[in-house]
């Protein structure tokens, strides 16, 4: 006889963006794709807010709290039983964004989580690989990745489908206006203004992500949507047109007013007023990238939320090759030693694997491990001096797809650690992190000491490590080629931080005089 299947769990997701909060509900049953229920929108300017002053003002926060009630309700109503909200950059960048969030949760009875750059292009990214799955632009050599919100721009360089480079700045349709503030001016002289923002920030994100050599472009958002469904004349769910369409649609758009968008297009002022900006971000990135095909999805994050939600994303094991290819990417920048790099990192991720029993820590641990040996020498491209710092410097400023911005924290706490001095109570950047953090950090810094003076001369002669206990010790057995008593020696030496943690004495075996 065959079981029922299970009831579907309904969903729902609630982003506070830029320009707009809208809600998502849908249904769910595992081992199937989530069915949409509802979608809903109110157009709500917190970016006007935040981009201009700083904070959220009472009334914006008033409405804002009130359309969260009717979208609370609206899940109510189906029996919602899993919300996940999320906030973007009007909120992260307002001054006042505690007590917003604590409002909603009184009021509306809502959990709102503000989410970081990374995380938006990872959930971005979540949804673009379920809808795109089988298209070429997922198999290209490159392809960029693009959404212009309200308050940023994400893009991301895709290679053979999997994110190598990605970054979050801060050239969004709304922030572009509130910049111009009340100036008065002629409709050109304001296009001329807003193309210059354009060119400032997307010399900054050409210095960052190769954008060049693309084949597609793949762009997100409900402007581009707007625009492809005129130039294409299509509202299918995925839509392409040409470089040179879009362009030449572009063109002439921009030759109008906002009052003269309104009326052509039949849009709210609030729609009309974001197109222009955000079509000059986008026909920018595009003409950087050289992309002959420009496809247009109908995903945003949301979509990308949900699939978390329901448990259809890729976890973090399933994205650990991403994050460790956008790590290579960083690396490359900072003109990275990758053949020690490579080692280290081999020798970390080894050395992790033979303590498992001891360190209790699990497979997130040990990909922030990997990415901080991967790149823990990148303050050589600063200065030799001091170098370990610079590399946490580096770390805490840059961006790996995958990676939280608290995630860098550590990764860049791990890498400052390499070499020279162990944590300390002094050490402010150490300290900003909470005790769990601090213990974490302390622990795969132990390893990553270890693994970086084994391979002292650079040269990669250790080709792996075992582990014997001997008592209350442990022998590290060294393997590999040619006379290892310089990787010995240093080792015994770095060592210091993971006798401290574990509580063993440590020695070092292999070949060589005296092995």
């Amino acid at each position: 006889m065959t079981s029922a299947p299970p009831d579907p769990v309904v969903l729902g997701v609630v982003d506070l963006g830029a320009s707009a909060i809208r809600l998502l509900v849908a249904q769910h049953r595992p081992g199937e794709d989530p069915e949409i229920l509802e979608e809903a929108s109110r157009a709500m300017l917190l970016g006007r807010d935040t981009f201009s002053t700083g904070r959220i003002g009472a009334a914006t926060m008033d409405a804002a709290i009130r359309a969260l009630a009717g979208f609370k309700e609206v899940m109510d109503g189906y029996g919602v039983t899993r919300v996940c909200a999320v906030a973007t950059s009007a909120v992260r960048e307002a001054s006042n964004a505690e007590m917003f969030l604590d409002r909603i949760r009184v009021r509306v009875g809502l959990n709102v989580d503000v989410i970081d750059g990374s995380e938006e292009s990872r959930l971005t990214y979540v949804a673009v690989r379920d809808r795109l799955a089988e298209h070429p632009a997922l198999k290209a050599a490159c392809t960029l990745l693009m959404e212009v919100g309200g308050g940023s721009v994400d893009v991301t360089r895709l290679s053979r489908g999997a994110p190598v480079q990605a970054g979050v700045y801060p050239l969004g349709s709304v922030r572009m206006r509130q910049r111009l503030g009340s100036w008065k001016g002629s409709h050109e002289q304001r296009v001329r203004l807003l193309s210059a923002q354009v060119a400032n920030v997307i010399g900054d994100i050409v210095d960052e992500i190769t954008v060049t050599g693309s084949t597609f472009a793949v762009a997100l958002g409900g402007d581009m949507r707007f625009v492809a469904s005129r130039v294409a004349a299509s509202e299918e769910a995925v839509v392409e047109m040409s470089r040179e369409a879009f362009l030449g649609f572009v063109a002439d758009l921009v030759k109008l007013d906002e009052g003269q968008v309104a009326e052509r297009y039949q849009l709210s002022p609030v729609a009309a007023e974001t197109l222009v900006p955000s079509m000059l971000v986008y026909r920018t990135l595009i003409e950087q990238s050289g992309a002959a095909t420009i496809v247009v999805p109908d995903v945003s994050l949301r979509d990308g939320v949900l699939l978390d939600l329901a448990g259809a994303a890729a976890g973090p094991s399933d994205f650990a090759p991403h994050v460790l290819a956008s790590a290579a990417s960083l690396g490359t920048r900072f003109r990275y030693d990758a053949l020690h790099a490579g080692a280290v990192a081999r020798l970390s991720t080894r050395l992790f694997d033979l303590l498992a029993s001891e360190h209790g820590m699990g497979p997130r641990d040990r990909l922030l491990l990997e990415v901080a040996a991967l790149l823990h020498d990148i303050g050589l491209f600063v200065s030799l001096r001091g170098h370990h710092k610079h590399s946490m410097y580096l770390l805490q400023a840059s961006e790996i797809f995958g990676l939280s911005r608290d995630d860098m924290q550590i990764v860049g706490n791990i890498a400052r650690y390499h070499r020279r001095g162990t944590p300390q109570k002094s050490h402010p950047e150490f300290m900003r992190l909470d005790r769990d953090e601090r213990v974490r950090v302390t622990k795969l810094a132990a390893m990553l000491r270890v693994a970086n003076a084994l391979d002292a001369e650079h040269e990669q002669k250790v080709a792996d490590i075992s582990l014997q206990e001997q008592d209350t010790n442990w022998i590290i057995e060294l393997t590999g080629q040619g006379d290892l008593t310089m990787e010995r020696l240093a080792s015994a030496f770095r060592a210091d931080l993971l006798v401290d943690v574990f509580g063993r004495q440590i020695q070092f075996r292999g070949a060589g005089a005296g092995a």
